[in-house]
Parts: structure tokens; C-alpha cells; sequence
């Protein structure tokens, strides 16, 4: 068995949410073959093989993110694994690929230590000096080292650089695959969104030590991965993001089916900007099984899940306020599309807080979008959907 140690702290930083994802991600993937808790892991010699060699292809190719220019994971990686000549393009998408190509010579050795070290010039993972790993990608150096060296070390001013070991590298590979939810493109810069278990559900899920129930928020997550891309890729505004994720019906019903109150997770905006990423925002997202809307919407409304179900057909991606909201950073911005951005605004104070002025809010700002469109269609298409939440 391989012992991993888990002394890396567990907490809100990119890439401790990076490597604990996977963590939690191999342990799904050892078929039972594996005990753990919050300070160790033991596990199958050969689980990075197995984990690499079950990864979906087609979730794979959505990987659309860009190495920075200057990162040589994409070589160094296979050195380590002694594949000499072998090496990926500038994308983690065509890296995992290879690596899942060879998953067969994805060895590990007896015991993997996760925990920072440091020296005057350079901090470590899993390694005594730079000639025994590889140098981190830029990606994990998001942070710039938040939480790991103004307290811990004596080196807050100085210039560190990061480097790992191969084990420690394909951990965090296979948390950035599992993690990542899709790639946007707004006014000329690139964003990049990860989806994470909160620190608080990382430490939970490792003390309980139960492969079943880390599988069943694995389910979870990945389904909110699929709410989530499918909303971002429309209109990426933080109320409408959460207020999809507390309407969606699936998700309640899956909580249920696996008879989970809620789960904690955290979304990461990220961008890159030159040689170098940098974290835009940090988003909570809960899911609950028994959702805060739907204990307001009985105060006001005869049906609530036949509410709830009016409202995320409104708020689909091919519906007419995602589609007008997507032109929010064009050039050809539509007349009403500040005013859609407010209704959701005002949904979101609805069914996160139970403010029922933002109910008001909502249908007069959808009353407003339709009083600025000027073509009898787009017109038409505003007022049906207000008559329509009159006999919800």
C-alpha cells in the first residue's frame, strides 16, 4: 500500500482545494481498496494509474485551459516518469490526455508526504530539493503562497519558487480535471471556473472515512458542474449562478435520493494575465436538500415546485433572458439587457433571503425590458412570460 500524508492545511486556497480534490477524486476511484481519515491515506501502489486510466475522454476534452508560457509541466512530468521525447502541447487538456494514454507507467513510490517545506529560496511538496521534482505550473501558484508564508516562514519577502513531486503533481492534474467547469471568453480576457468542496466538507468527508459517501457528493458536484456550465456559458452574474443552483429540481431530488441535507462547495473565477493567473472571485454555493425557496414560495404561492419549474424554464440558456443578458459584454449590447441583469438581481433577494420586494422587483423589471424592446416579437416574448408567472 501506498501511505499518503496529509499535512497540507485544508483550507480555501486554490491549490489546497486543488490537491484535497484529488485526494478525495483517487479515493473514489479505488474501488473500495483504501482506508483513510484526516491524516492519512492508504491506498492501492498502483491508484494513479488506475485513476488516469478511468478518466472520461469527453470530459477531458472540455478542459480548455492554456498553460502559462513559461510552465514545462508538460515535459518535465514525462521525464520524471522516465518517457523520454514524450510531451504534451501548452494545454492541460492534451497533458491529461497523454497521461491517461500511458497510465500504465504512472507509478508511485511507498510513501507521499503533503506538506510545505521551505529554504531560503524555493518551497517544496513531497521533496527535499528541486533535482527530486518538478517545478509547479503557474496555475497552482494562483495564490502567490496566501496562507503558507508570511506566519509559517521567514521568507514573506522574498521571491519562492514552487516545486513538487510527480505523485504530488498528477494528484493535483487529476483535481484540476475533476474540478473544472468551464472556460469563458468576455471583452478580449479568458476566465477559467473550478468548482470545489468546501474546506469544512473536505475535512468532514476525510474524518468519516466512507468511500460511499464521498461517491455520493461526488454525484452532487458533478451534476452542479453540468447547472453551472450550462449558465456561465450564457451569462456568468453571481445572483443568477446561485439563484439556478437553489431552483434546480435535480438537485434537490438527488439529495434526496442520497439522503444528504446539504453540500458546501466553492467556485473559482480565475484568469490569466501574462506569465502568470490570478483569482477574480471566490463564490460559496450550497445545495440543500430542503431549499430555503420552497418554504417561502408556500407562504405566497398555491404550488411552489410548480413555481420553481416555471422559473428555471424562464431562466434557461435558450430562453430569452439568458440570451439577452449573454450580450451584457458585447459591443451591441441589447437596450434591455441592464434591466434583466436587475431582475435577476431582484430574483436572487427572493429566493435566497425571502424578500418578497424582490419578487416585486423581478416582474417589474421584466415589465421594464419589455417597455425598452421595440420589435413586436421581443416584445411579445417579455409579456407572455409575465402573464405566464401570473397562473404559476
Amino acid at each position: 500500500m501506498v501511505k499518503i500524508n496529509l499535512n497540507l492545511p485544508i483550507d480555501s486556497t486554490f491549490l489546497s482545494e486543488t490537491i484535497y480534490e484529488g485526494i478525495l477524486f483517487s479515493i473514489v476511484n479505488s474501488k473500495l481498496q483504501c482506508n483513510f481519515n484526516l491524516k492519512t491515506v492508504d491506498i492501492k501502489p498502483d491508484f494513479l494509474s488506475r485513476a488516469y486510466e478511468e478518466l472520461d475522454e469527453k470530459r477531458i476534452n472540455d478542459v480548455g485551459i492554456r498553460m502559462s508560457g513559461n510552465d514545462k509541466i508538460n515535459i518535465k512530468i514525462f521525464e520524471k516518469l522516465g518517457l523520454r521525447g514524450i510531451e504534451s502541447s501548452k494545454s492541460y487538456r492534451d497533458l491529461i490526455t497523454l497521461l491517461k494514454a500511458y497510465n500504465k507507467n504512472l507509478t508511485s513510490k511507498e510513501e507521499i508526504n503533503l506538506k510545505i517545506a521551505a529554504t531560503q529560496r524555493n518551497l517544496f511538496i513531497d521533496i527535499k530539493s528541486k533535482v527530486e521534482g518538478l517545478s509547479a505550473p503557474q496555475l497552482l501558484k494562483v495564490d502567490r503562497y496566501t496562507g503558507m508564508t508570511s506566519l509559517d516562514f521567514e521568507y514573506a519577502s522574498q521571491q519562492l519558487t514552487f516545486y513538487f513531486s510527480k505523485e504530488a503533481a498528477l494528484i493535483a492534474l487529476l483535481g484540476i480535471y475533476s474540478s473544472f467547469v468551464v472556460s469563458i471568453r468576455q471583452q478580449q480576457q479568458t476566465y477559467y471556473y473550478f468548482l470545489f468542496f468546501s474546506p469544512d466538507e473536505i475535512a468532514y468527508l476525510l474524518n468519516e472515512g466512507k468511500i460511499k459517501l464521498i461517491e455520493k457528493y461526488f454525484l452532487v458536484k458533478n451534476k452542479t458542474i453540468k447547472v453551472l456550465k450550462k449558465v456561465i456559458e450564457k451569462s456568468p452574474v453571481n445572483e443568477l449562478i446561485i439563484a439556478e443552483i437553489a431552483l434546480n429540481l435535480e438537485l434537490q431530488q438527488m439529495m434526496i435520493e442520497e439522503n444528504l441535507d446539504k453540500i458546501s462547495l466553492l467556485l473559482f473565477k480565475i484568469s490569466p494575465e501574462g506569465q502568470t493567473y490570478k483569482i477574480y472571485e471566490q463564490i460559496p454555493i450550497t445545495v440543500f436538500r430542503e431549499n430555503m425557496f420552497y418554504r417561502i414560495a408556500e407562504k405566497y404561492f398555491h404550488d411552489p415546485i410548480k413555481i420553481s419549474k416555471h422559473l428555471m424554464a424562464i431562466l434557461s440558456p435558450n430562453n430569452v433572458i439568458l440570451e439577452t443578458l449573454s450580450t451584457l459584454n458585447r459591443v451591441t449590447k441589447a437596450q434591455e439587457a441592464d434591466n434583466l441583469l436587475k431582475a435577476v438581481q431582484n430574483l436572487y433577494k427572493f429566493v435566497t433571503l425571502g424578500d418578497l420586494q424582490g419578487w416585486f422587483g423581478f416582474l417589474r423589471e421584466m415589465w421594464n425590458a419589455h417597455e425598452k424592446r421595440k420589435d413586436p416579437e421581443g416584445r411579445s416574448k417579455y409579456l407572455t412570460l409575465i402573464k405566464s408567472l401570473a397562473y404559476a
